[in-house]
């Protein structure tokens, strides 16, 4: 939030110079008309813009001013029991595959992920969607070789378990652990990735690299045609004004470069550079 507000504010100090430096020009006959026509519809796209960032998540709505702290309690789960293996009896039964490491040999990719022992069968559930999607994250960064790959293309705890995780590939028991812990619920699964999968986050991924730069290369050639009109504007303002506002049309033009160089800073930051 305080970058965001160091941003904006970066690009409101030059327009603000802008305006001011160019208010006696604008105050000129010639260009009364163009102000005329020019103002409803600059009105206009201001608000609509307003109201675009305001919608997007990039300036605080009035219901968020609260701290998240406030709106509710954070909820107080047990904490995860990490015990020695000769004070836990586990129940029969727990499949081969349970506590095996990932497995990228052949076709079929496994990878066996556990929730970890809770007091509680619901916290253990959480527990295994949480793991099932670190796992997964894991996995398409390593097949991938980019760590931005795991953030870009996220697959949720339920598409997961419908597309990759199998009825006979769920396990939960309950394992009595020493007191004062006593019996603890826990839940396993093991991901079967295959290569449809892979050729599914090589393509997807394809396209996140291919998008992004486009928007890269759109905002260097935005960016170096307002530069261009910035400076051809002033050489075009000064010879109409027969250069008796050259100094105020110098500041203006310094203004507008400043504020462009600011939008370009504060757009490239929502561009994934890859």
């Amino acid at each position: 939030m305080y970058n965001d507000i160091l941003s904006i504010t970066a690009i409101l100090i030059p327009l603000t110079c802008l305006a001011i430096a160019a208010r006696p020009l604008l105050l000129l006959s010639p260009f009364r008309p163009f102000i005329a026509r020019a103002s409803g519809s600059g009105l206009i796209c201001l608000g609509a813009t307003a109201m675009g960032l305001v919608t997007s998540g990039f300036l605080p709505a009035v219901a968020d001013d609260k701290p998240a702290d406030a709106k509710q309690p954070a909820a107080q789960a047990d904490p995860q029991i990490e015990a020695p293996a000769d004070t836990v009896e586990i129940p029969p039964g727990r499949p081969s595959w349970v506590g095996t490491e990932p497995n990228t040999r052949g076709k079929v990719h496994t990878v066996a992920v556990s929730s970890g022992p809770y007091k509680k069968d619901g916290q253990a559930k959480r527990a295994l969607d949480e793991a099932i999607e670190k796992a997964t994250a894991e996995y398409i960064a390593e097949q991938l070789g980019s760590d931005h790959a795991a953030l870009l293309l996220r697959y949720d705890a339920g598409t997961i378990k419908d597309r990759y995780l199998r009825n006979s590939n769920k396990y939960q028991d309950v394992a009595r652990y020493t007191e004062p812990v006593g019996e603890m619920h826990e839940h396993f699964a093991l991901l079967e990735f295959g290569p449809e999968f892979r050729k599914e986050i090589d393509r997807r991924w394809t396209h996140v690299k291919a998008t992004s730069r486009v928007m890269q290369t759109g905002l260097v050639s935005a960016g170096m045609l307002l530069l261009i009109a910035s400076v051809f504007g002033y050489f075009r303002l000064d010879n109409a004004t027969r250069g008796y506002y050259s100094s105020r049309l110098q500041f203006m033009t310094a203004a507008a470069v400043l504020a462009v160089i600011g939008a370009g800073v504060v757009a490239a930051r929502y561009i994934t550079w890859l």
